[in-house]
């Protein structure tokens, strides 16, 4: 029958995690039923204390020659964590997108996407009502890549606008109000990639880097503000002194005439037509601006 030892260690004993995680665990714990102190009986406790100290050196010096060897992971292991984030960056799949084209999708709503934005909106017949929802957001192929997404999450959001279930009494109204939605966004449509702007750039990173084809929008240079002090600072003496007004000439009679007002013509003064004093509303469709140039976008599809 095999003798019981007074110890036993504990079976985990440390793990490994490739490029994460490395340590090494041993845990003692003492059976005193198995432990025999007759050995010790005639011994001096001043011999017994030297040899425990002798132990406990031998201890300090395996630990020291353990942890010089689990130095060498370092190495190893930060190559292991380089490589294993460039391979998920690289593997990043391209964001799927119409090409800057209105395209109806398979649940019937319409959809217009590049590489940074998507548009999408649907009209839907609600027995005498129009119901559309739209909605503007970033493509974010990084998104993706992030597997918790915390609800108190500070970073940048992928919807950008967002309105839902608004009601119109005909479909040319609900067509109409998305035609100026998209008016209004149409120039993040100009461009397969268009530039990100800064507060979005983590939405478009992989594990910190960008990912390639993309640019960041830059910031616009801030404007020093000019104070009263500082345009008075570059004036001249000559500059700050006051022209007295020139005399005018008296009549022979002795009395100074009052000039005579400069008339308006009566087409000036009369002013402009009724019809035109009212600011007149904008062109129901934007005219592109001299620079840009290309094909003119496809304006959203008739919802038949």
């Amino acid at each position: 029958m095999a003798k019981k030892s007074f110890y036993e260690v504990g079976s985990y004993t440390g793990d490994l995690q490739e490029g994460t995680d490395f340590f090494v665990r041993r845990q003692m714990r003492y059976l005193g039923e198995n432990a025999n102190f007759k050995p010790f009986l005639n011994t001096p406790i001043k011999e017994l204390e030297q040899q425990l100290k002798e132990s406990k050196a031998a201890e300090k010096k395996i630990f020291t020659e353990v942890q010089a060897a689990a130095k060498a992971w370092d190495a190893h292991g930060a190559q292991t964590l380089l490589l294993t984030k460039a391979i998920e960056y690289l593997k990043t799949p391209v964001v799927e997108h119409t090409g800057n084209e209105w395209k109806q999708r398979k649940d019937g709503s319409w959809e217009i996407s590049n590489l940074v934005y998507k548009m999408t909106f649907s009209i839907i017949k609600f027995r005498d009502e129009w119901k559309l929802s739209w909605e503007l957001q970033y493509t974010a192929p990084g998104l993706a890549q992030v597997k918790y997404h915390s609800y108190y999450d500070r970073g940048p959001k992928k919807r950008i606008v967002y309105e839902g279930a608004k009601k119109y009494k005909t479909l040319a109204g609900a067509q109409k109000y998305i035609q100026s939605k998209f008016d209004q966004y149409a120039e993040y449509f100009e461009s397969i990639s268009p530039p990100i702007p800064i507060e979005a750039k983590a939405l478009f990173c992989v594990n910190g880097q960008l990912l390639q084809g993309y640019s960041v929008l830059r910031t616009p240079l801030a404007r020093e503000e000019v104070t009263v002090s500082d345009l008075l600072d570059c004036l001249d003496e000559a500059d700050m002194e006051v022209s007295p007004p020139p005399e005018q000439a008296v009549p022979s009679g002795g009395e100074v005439q009052p000039e005579t007002p400069v008339q308006a013509p009566p087409e000036l003064a009369a002013g402009p037509p009724p019809s035109e004093r009212k600011q007149k509303p904008p062109p129901a469709k934007p005219a592109p601006a001299a620079k840009k140039k290309g094909p003119l976008k496809k304006r959203p599809a008739l919802v038949r």
